[in-house]
């Protein structure tokens, strides 16, 4: 994916998830989505073909656990906070 292409897909999703962009670091973006006190991070791989990735992260920024990764896959803006939530939902703390 082009980058450029890549920037507005993540423009995108925050727009179409309630969300707001936010720096991942190293040129990469995510959106970040406000859930009880902590925040749920979606970011779109660029690398690879896995599409959405979700986490959720305290209110300081630390991830739920170290396994806390989990691919949503591709889907549609409109499911994508949805999915997310679902995702995180049947996330098994390993």
């Amino acid at each position: 994916m082009e980058y450029d292409k890549y920037l507005s897909e993540v423009d995108a999703a925050a727009t179409a998830t309630g969300g707001k962009v936010v720096s991942l670091a190293g040129g990469y973006f995510g959106v970040q989505l406000p859930a009880d006190g902590a925040n749920v991070l979606l970011a779109l791989d660029l690398d690879s073909d896995q599409g959405w990735v979700v986490w959720a992260e305290d209110s300081l920024g630390d991830r739920c656990c170290d396994y806390a990764e989990e691919v949503i896959g591709n889907c549609t803006l409109g499911e994508l906070r949805l999915r997310a939530f679902e995702t995180l939902a049947h996330h098994v703390h390993a």
